[in-house]
């Protein structure tokens, strides 16, 4: 679990500061707090179902301790970038965290 703790939070601030970082440059609008979180807490949970093998109970566990420690880190990172509504729409679908990396937030 250590190695979860911290590993997960650098991939996903990387995820979302790397992605968003590449969506300033294009169009759509300003992203919101709800929307952050929404894509931090995809991202992350995502990965931990990979890494714990989909025990959902030890994922639970971990998402709530990830997300309270990023939580300052991803707001400064996130809120205000753009984003567009199908980059959401895509994070929403995306089965993998990879995915949401490479396809969503590109």
């Amino acid at each position: 679990m250590i190695l979860t703790r911290l590993s997960l939070p650098r991939f996903v601030l990387g995820t979302i500061g790397l992605g968003l970082g590449v969506l300033a440059l294009g169009c759509g609008r300003p992203a919101t707090e709800e929307e952050c979180l929404e894509i931090l807490r995809k991202s992350a949970e995502l990965e931990l179902l990979a890494r714990l093998d989909n025990d959902r109970a030890a994922v639970d566990k971990e998402l709530e301790a990830i997300e309270n420690a990023m939580r300052p880190a991803m707001m400064e990172r996130c809120v205000g970038k753009r984003i567009s509504e199908g980059a959401l729409k895509c994070v929403r679908s995306a089965t993998t965290a990879d995915e949401i990396i490479s396809v969503c937030l590109r």
